[in-house]
């Protein structure tokens, strides 16, 4: 019998039990971005023009519409569809948007202090207090899909090998 054979010969099944997979995102120092993408917009917002935002249908030049700031005239020149998103996003919309996130993160602490999940031999090193709270002692399984999904809303890119662990157990 050649080497290779004798190699998966030693190698014997098992009865058949049941395998648990975990699989959690560990995309490191999540929280910390999302306060820096806040800050980066939150800082835009805070340096634009701070009066009330409004689309309007008056004519300039080839364009046929335009946003108008009411301390600062005409913000913008556009096409009726985009003057209508500017005006939706102006600066106070932006910072109420800022102030909410920063709530969404607060409600959502990380910790290190955590256990395998499900008594598990792995864990993602770190734990949401909130959504992975298990009797009082929150699991390791990483970043939790609250934070997951503000992220999104800034941008994070979809997971890949690299972002997500999955453990058999």
């Amino acid at each position: 019998m050649s080497p290779e054979k004798q190699g998966r010969a030693a190698v014997r099944r098992g009865p058949k039990v049941p395998v648990t997979v975990a699989e959690w995102d560990v995309t490191a120092g999540l929280h910390e971005w999302i306060e820096g993408e806040i800050q980066r917009q939150e800082e835009a917002a805070r340096s634009a023009d701070q009066g009330r935002w409004a689309a309007t249908r008056e004519k300039y030049e080839e364009w046929d519409a335009g946003v108008e700031s009411s301390t600062a005239g005409t913000v913008a020149n556009c096409h009726a569809e985009e003057a209508q998103h500017i005006a939706l996003h102006d600066p106070a919309s932006v910072l109420r948007r800022c102030v909410a996130d920063r709530k969404i993160l607060a409600a959502h602490p990380y910790t290190t202090a955590v256990i395998n999940p499900s008594y598990g031999q792995h864990s993602a090193g770190f734990g949401c207090e909130t959504c992975h709270d298990w009797d009082g002692v929150p699991e390791g399984r990483g970043n939790c899909a609250t934070i997951l999904a503000l992220a999104e809303g800034y941008g994070l890119d979809e997971a890949d090998e690299t972002d997500v662990e999955v453990v058999h157990e």
